[in-house]
This record gives structure tokens, sequence and C-alpha cells, in this order.
């Protein structure tokens, strides 16, 4: 493969995943992936005035031929046909063809993520990342990998909220022994509890390091407790990850449990995409994925979180930064409702690169350093939107107020026909858009898969989009997006934001160091600037 087919590869790997891994990396560049601000453009007096005691510049010369018309709309992203094959244990196989380099993409697609871990936080992670590093068969963990080595290919695995994904990367000669070495570890992991002490170790030492450093993970850890609140249990999605003190709870007898129950054929679905045919994808998979248990995988009880009636907001306190993470998270439709492109819409209305926020927040008239919203993909019940700043500490009252009120004015007043034709445009532009590679087009079917979409999805949303109306965004924001309905966390320093927030409400100030626990409330203080920076202006209970 040349340099430059390597390095247009490696962008493609870098197009976030559809199914959302919810790690902090993969969560922040779904919600705040937004460019920093470009520096205001120069004048063109500006830009022709020669520097002080320079010469004249002569005037430039007539250009030679005419300027070309300016582009028309990029051309949608089309999905190849993808052909489907069931095998006789109920595991399912989905291969489409990508020619443009010689590689085969392979991704296993477990329909049990985080939200199946039940009382055992991390425990689909931690089963997911054993597969990969503990062995298989008989084969120890650093074999298993010295032999996807020795086949010039790659093993991964990525654990989201509602699926776990093995990832394999190969050439098409290989392909029939990788995809064996993959059927392996997916079916015959080895799960003892000496190589999972390793694992475990490992992820321990991560989960620290994230709750003293990681100010977005420790925001988006209470983000999603407090949007998916029930009255007396957990929800699945109630936990974005697990701390170092929930890890080593979790012992080999969990992850075989776990494995036993969920990596069964009726609940895998295999996609090969790239340079490969369907019947040669087949014949491999069948050979490799031997198990034939018929059992179906548990069922999770997704009810409805409970409608917040009032502003909720928490800081996870990070003393002396200089810097706050803020996020406002609602809950909208389900992601299968009709309503949710108009949620999307809306949400590009509030925070896309050119939505109402970026314009209002960004430097240089806000200071804010990124400013964007986003909805997230799960696959049961209401998706979130999620609006995010970073701010320098002083401005966070001020960001939290321009979210709020920008919230506000979306769901009161209907968007304009400009606004919303412009962010529809701008949704319908990405979809589909990693497909023109082997990986991309993978990771967009094993999306699909996790979200149960159909084949033709991408073709439906964008006819769903083009016929988007401001009356539908506006009527959907009006339904879910108010910010008696939201949750605010900000990660910062307590101390000099919590007087700031008070204003809106009682403020929980919790400890990432110490399991998130509550370390006190500052009691509203309506009388309070939301700029203000004096801490004597709150009152604190423990």
């Amino acid at each position: 493969m040349t340099e430059r087919s390597k390095r247009r590869e490696r962008r493609a790997r870098r197009t976030a995943r559809p199914w959302l891994s919810l790690t902090a990396a993969a969560l922040a560049a779904a919600v705040c992936g937004c460019a920093p601000a470009a520096p205001p453009a120069r004048t063109p007096a500006q830009a022709a005035a020669p520097a002080k005691g320079a010469p004249e510049a002569p005037a430039p010369e007539a250009p030679s031929r005419e300027q070309p018309p300016p582009s028309g709309p990029a051309r949608p992203a089309r999905m190849p046909e993808i052909a489907w094959a069931e095998l006789p244990t109920g595991l399912r196989v989905a291969t489409a063809v990508n020619r443009a380099l010689p590689l085969v993409e392979v991704r296993v697609v477990i329909r049990g993520g985080s939200s199946a871990d039940g009382d055992r936080t991390g425990l689909a992670a931690l089963t997911g990342q054993l597969l990969v590093h503990g062995g298989a068969g008989g084969l120890p963990g650093r074999e298993v990998l010295a032999r996807v080595e020795s086949l010039g290919a790659s093993l991964w695995v990525d654990t989201g909220l509602d699926a776990t994904v093995i990832g394999l990367r190969t050439t098409p000669e290989r392909l029939a022994e990788a995809i064996e070495l993959l059927g392996l570890v997916v079916q015959r992991p080895r799960l003892d509890a000496a190589e999972l002490a390793k694992v475990k170790a490992r992820a321990v030492e991560a989960a620290r390091e994230r709750a003293r450093n990681d100010a977005r993970w420790g925001a988006l850890m209470v983000l999603f407790r407090d949007l998916y609140v029930l009255p007396t249990e957990l929800h699945p999605y109630g936990s974005f990850g697990a701390t170092a003190a929930e890890l080593p709870k979790i012992t080999a007898a969990d992850c075989r449990a776990f494995h036993g129950a969920w990596y069964v054929p009726k609940n895998t679905v295999v996609v090969v995409a790239g340079d490969t045919t369907p019947e040669a994808a087949r014949a491999a998979v069948e050979k490799a994925f031997p198990d034939r248990r018929a059992a179906e995988p548990p069922s999770l009880s997704f009810t409805d979180p409970d409608v917040r009636g009032a502003l909720k907001l928490t800081i996870v306190d990070r003393p002396k930064s200089a810097e706050s993470e803020v996020f406002l998270g609602v809950l909208g439709p389900e992601r299968s409702a009709a309503e949710w492109p108009a949620l999307a819409v809306a949400g590009q209305v509030l925070g896309g690169p050119s939505g109402r926020l970026p314009q209002q927040l960004l430097a240089p008239r806000g200071a804010a350093r990124e400013a964007s919203a986003a909805t997230l993909d799960v696959a049961h019940g209401p998706v979130p939107l999620v609006v995010h700043a970073v701010v320098p500490a002083a401005r966070t009252g001020a960001a939290a107020q321009a979210m709020l009120e920008q919230m506000e004015q979306l769901a009161t007043l209907t968007p304009s026909q400009e606004e919303t034709e412009a962010a529809a445009r701008r949704i319908s532009a990405g979809v589909g858009l990693g497909a023109g590679t082997a990986a991309g087009l993978a990771d967009e079917i094993a999306g699909m898969q996790v979200l149960d979409l159909p084949d033709d999805h991408h073709d439906g949303l964008r006819k769903e989009l083009r016929d988007m109306t401001p009356a539908l965004a506006g009527k959907v924001a009006a339904d879910h997006v108010r910010p008696s309905r939201a949750v605010i966390v900000v990660a910062g320093d307590a101390q000099v934001v919590g007087p700031m927030l008070s204003r809106f409400g009682d403020v929980k100030v919790v400890d990432p160091t110490r399991d998130f626990e509550r370390k006190r409330t500052i009691q509203r203080d309506a009388g309070a600037a939301p700029g203000a920076g004096d801490p004597g202006q709150a009152q604190e209970r423990p």
C-alpha cells in the first residue's frame, strides 16, 4: 500500500463510529467536535495595506480568466448494497464490497454493552478487554496478538452503551485465517482470573487518572446519572463508566457469566466490508464461528426516566481549575421516533458550527474555547440532546445563562426557514460520510445494527431532512428542549463557579476522586449575578 493510501485510510479511521462508544474521548468527539473559531477575516483594506515603511506594492494585474462558479451541494455518500446471510446457528453475516484499497474490515457486533452491566459497572468493558488481551482456546493473550500481527492484521475492542464491537482489519488473501482467529477470540476466550487481574489493574489505574485529570469524563459521569433517573432502580444508561472503586468488584466468574449470556449466536452480527465477496465472507465466518447454542440473549428493562420538573445543577469539583467544562442535557424522543430528525435539526440550530450558541459564546465575543450541541445515539428510550462549552472559570455563569436563554428561545420561538434549512443540510451532508472506505463502511453497518436501523436508513433520513420545516423543529423543541427539564453539570472549581450557578437553583458539589460523593450543597441565591466570582455570595450547607 502506498504512503498516500495509508494516510487516507488513517483519516477514515478517525471518523466517529456511529454506535458511539461512550468512552470520554469518543463522546467528546461526538459532543464537542466543532472546530475552534477561526481568526477574524481581514478586511480588503487591511489585507491590501503595506507594512509601515514598506514600499508600496504594485497594483495587481487583472485576472486572465473568469473565476469558476461556486460549487454545488456535496453529492451525498451512498451505501453500497449489503448482502445478508443467516447461518443455521442464528448468527447473521453482512457483507459490503468496497475495492478502493486491498483491505477488509470485520466487525463482530454483540448487542450487549455497558447497559447490560447490572450491578457490576464496567463488566461489559472488562469482558471485552479480556477477550482481546486474555487469550483464547489454548493460546495466551500475547500469542493471540502475535498471530494477529503475523497475519498483517490488527484487532481491537470497543464497548459502548448498547453493544460491544470487536474489530479486525486484514488483507483479502489472509481474510479466512484472520476470521478464524477472530472466531476463537469471540467464542472461546479463556477468561481466567490471572489475566483478568492484569486487565483490571490497568483499568483501575486509568479510572483513577481520569478522576484526577479528565474534567470532561467527570462531567459526563454525572450528566448520565442525572439524566437517566428512576425512582427505585438504576437505569441501564445511568452509568457512563466505571470508577476505580467499582472495577475491583468484578470477578472472572462475572465475566464468564456475561460472556455466556450475551455472546450467543442469536445476539451476534458479523460485518465484513472491503475487498472481498459475500460468498468468501460467509464461508470464512461459518467455519470460524461454530458455536451452536440456541439460547436467546437476556432482555433489559428500559423504563423511561422520570420527566424533570425543575433544573438540576451539579459541580464536579476541580479546585484551581482555570477553565470549566459546562454540559447541559435534556432528553428527547426515541431514536426510532418520527420526531427524532426534528430534534437533531433543533440541536444544530442551537449548537451547530453556525448555530446560535457558537455565535454567542465563541471567542472573541464570548471567550469560549468550544461551544456545540449534538444528539447522542442510544438504542432504547429517549435520546439525549447535549449542549457543551469550554469557558474560562470566570465566564461559567454567563455561559450557563446563555445556554438556558437560547434553549428557552428555541422552545418558544419557531426557528427561521434559513436556520432550519442550514441545519438540515449540515446533518444530511454527514449521513454515511464514512462509507467511502472499508473501515467507515463497516462502522456504518455496525452502527445501524446496534440501533436496529434498516439498510436504507440513510436515504430515508435524507428525505426526512429535505422535508423538514421550521414548525416541525420548533414543535419538538417546545415539547422536549425546556430549561425546566434540563440538567447542568459543570466540571470546574466549585469555590469560583458555585456562586455563579447558585442564582439558577441549589447546586450539588461532588468529588470525582472519591467516587463522586457529595461534598456539600450551595443553596440558591437568586440575587447573585451570573458572572459573579465572590465565593462569599452563596451560603453552603454540608
